[in-house]
């Protein structure tokens, strides 16, 4: 189970910001004890860094830039 964001009572979603500063990044499969979902919350630069790598894996994705490996024919 999910735990909701007090402020919005819907579930917590990526970029959700706590009090503290950090940064919703995602759900775990692992329960807790009290049964919901581990929560992963990152530092604001650590959020920042992970937006960007998303962002690049996304766009070579796209672009079909990413790296395979080589084949040799015998």
């Amino acid at each position: 189970m999910k735990r909701k964001n007090p402020d919005t009572g819907d579930v917590f979603h990526r970029g959700d910001t706590r009090l503290d500063g950090y940064v919703f990044f995602a759900y775990t499969k692992r329960r807790r004890s009290d049964g919901h979902f581990v929560e992963i919350w990152l530092h604001p630069l650590a959020s920042e860094r992970a937006t960007v790598n998303d962002r690049q894996r996304k766009r070579q994705k796209a672009h079909g830039d990413t790296v395979r490996h080589a084949t040799t024919d015998a």
